[in-house]
C-alpha cells in the first residue's frame, strides 16, 4: 500500500468551497480522472482521504493538500496531475504530486498573507500598533462546543510587513501556530482588530502559503 500526497492550490471563488464539500469534490476527481484508489472496507466503502489541515472557510491557499493510498506501484503522475486538474473545479489547481513523506500530525505552525486594503502606510501603522499590544484577549471555541478566552499576543512575535501589490495595500506575514496542540485561525486576529480598531474583516484577505513542523521545516 502506497500512500501518494497531492498538493493543490485553493483560490479566489474556491474558497467558499467547505471542507465537506472539498472532500466530495476532489472524490469525484479522482474517479473522473480513473486513478487506482484505495477504498475502505466494511459496509459502506468509500474513498480513503486525508486533508493535512482542512482550511476555514472563505480562506484561500497556496499549500493545501490530500493523501490517498493505492496498490499500484507506480503511478503516472505526469497524467495524473492533467487528469486531475481536468476534473477539478476553476480555483483549484493540483501543482504537485509526491510521495508522503511526513504525516499530517507533524504540523505545528502555519504560514499566512493577511492582505489589508486602504492606506498601506495608514493601515500598517494601526494594525502595528494593535498586534504590539502586551495582552490581546480573545475568545476562542474549544473542541467541546465551549468558549474559553485566551491571550493572542504571545503568539504574534513571527510577523512582518511585506511590500504592497502596486495597489496600496498592506501585506502581513504572519506565523501561527497550527496543529493538534494549538491551532489560531487568523479570523480570531481579525475580529478582534474589528473591535478594536473598526477596521472591517471584509476589507482584508487571507492566504495561507507554508505548512510548517515544530522545528520550522516545511511540511513534506
Amino acid at each position: 500500500m502506497h500512500t501518494i500526497r497531492v498538493w493543490f492550490a485553493k483560490r479566489h471563488e474556491a474558497c467558499y468551497i467547505s471542507h465537506l464539500d472539498l472532500q466530495r469534490v476532489v472524490q469525484r476527481a479522482l474517479k473522473l480522472a480513473r486513478v487506482p484508489v484505495w477504498y475502505t472496507q466494511g459496509f459502506n466503502p468509500h474513498i480513503y482521504l486525508t486533508f493535512a489541515m482542512p482550511l476555514p472557510l472563505g480562506q484561500q491557499s497556496i499549500t493545501e493538500s490530500f493523501d490517498f493510498r493505492t496498490e499500484q506501484e507506480r503511478l503516472d503522475t505526469a497524467a495524473l496531475y492533467w487528469e486531475l486538474n481536468r476534473a477539478l473545479p476553476r480555483g483549484i489547481e493540483v501543482f504537485d504530486i509526491t510521495p508522503a513523506k511526513m504525516g499530517p500530525g507533524q504540523i505545528a505552525f502555519a504560514r499566512y498573507l493577511i492582505r489589508f486594503d486602504g492606506d498601506a502606510q495608514q493601515m500598517q501603522s494601526r494594525v502595528e500598533e494593535f498586534l504590539s499590544q502586551k495582552e490581546i484577549l480573545v475568545d476562542k471555541r474549544t473542541k467541546r462546543g465551549g468558549v474559553r478566552q485566551m491571550d493572542l499576543a504571545p503568539y504574534l512575535g513571527r510577523r512582518s510587513w511585506l511590500p504592497g501589490e502596486g495597489d496600496g495595500a498592506a501585506v502581513l506575514d504572519l506565523t501561527l501556530p497550527a496543529g493538534s496542540t494549538l491551532n489560531l485561525n487568523p479570523d480570531l486576529l481579525l475580529n478582534a482588530l474589528e473591535q478594536a480598531t473598526g477596521i472591517d474583516p471584509l476589507d482584508t484577505s487571507i492566504c495561507r502559503t507554508q505548512l510548517l513542523t515544530a522545528d520550522f521545516k516545511e511540511f513534506e
